[in-house]
């Protein structure tokens, strides 16, 4: 059985203001590098062939903390990782989003339904092009997106560095491994 983490990266000075990133490139704060060597505790070779990471910074710098303290091989950046674009909302602080677009219609966003296909998309080509069970470093956004694709489930509040597993089913579908929802790096504790 195929088994993928779709991982969010350490926490970032954006997340902690309540800022919309998007393809914004935030590096991970203190407490975000905290995370990520964390989390790499959580993880072992002996469970996971590769992990892959988004090209932004947030997500790479994760990607390598979880690989470099694991010893699980990285496996390179994966473009279609890459965080959903706002549009003009990138970089928005949540009063800005109240105030200009309630709606959470954004000009110039990338379309939900595009992310979901993405998502969908390098996962099964991911999976396809190795062997094992993998690790994929991404954003709150793409991995929500991800998972409403890949099962039909919609998830909320998925914190900075925690993950959601999902596993193939006998069916050739995907479904989430309830243990496994979120997993709390030592340094959000």
């Amino acid at each position: 059985m195929t088994t993928i983490a779709l991982v969010r990266h350490g926490e970032t000075d954006w997340n902690l203001g309540k800022r919309l990133q998007g393809r914004a490139d935030i590096p991970l704060n203190e407490t975000g590098i905290e995370q990520a060597r964390a989390l790499a505790t959580t993880f072992s070779p002996d469970d996971w062939a590769l992990v892959f990471s988004s090209p932004l910074s947030r997500a790479s710098a994760t990607a390598q903390a979880i690989s470099e303290g694991s010893g699980i091989p990285f496996g390179g950046i994966e473009d279609d990782l890459i965080e959903r674009s706002f549009g003009q909302a990138d970089g928005a602080t949540a009063e800005d989003i109240q105030a200009k677009w309630a709606d959470r219609v954004f000009p110039d966003a990338e379309p939900i339904e595009a992310v979901r296909s993405r998502g969908a998309a390098v996962v099964e080509k991911l999976v396809a092009e190795h062997d094992g069970n993998l690790l994929l470093v991404s954003h709150g956004a793409f991995i929500r997106a991800t998972v409403f694709a890949l099962t039909g489930k919609d998830i909320q509040g998925l914190a900075n560095a925690t993950m959601i597993v999902l596993s193939r089913t006998d069916a050739g579908g995907w479904e989430i491994q309830p243990a496994a929802v979120a997993v709390a790096s030592a340094a959000t504790r």
